[in-house]
């Protein structure tokens, strides 16, 4: 699949995909209802990692 930028769009609320991170860390993710981010990791969480990318698999 290709990685889509979230400044193009984001996808569905609570759907898990493929995170690329600003870090350069790969792992899964959702956008919660209100449009944040979560990063499911804790470890890349824990750094403050930023979403530039993600893909759905």
């Amino acid at each position: 699949m290709k990685w889509t930028s979230v400044s193009v769009r984001l996808p569905r609320s609570f759907t898990r995909v493929w995170v690329l991170t600003d870090t350069g860390r790969e792992t899964t993710g959702y956008v919660k209802s209100s449009g944040e981010w979560h990063i499911n990791c804790e470890r890349i969480r824990a750094t403050g990692a930023m979403v530039l990318r993600w893909r759905e698999d």
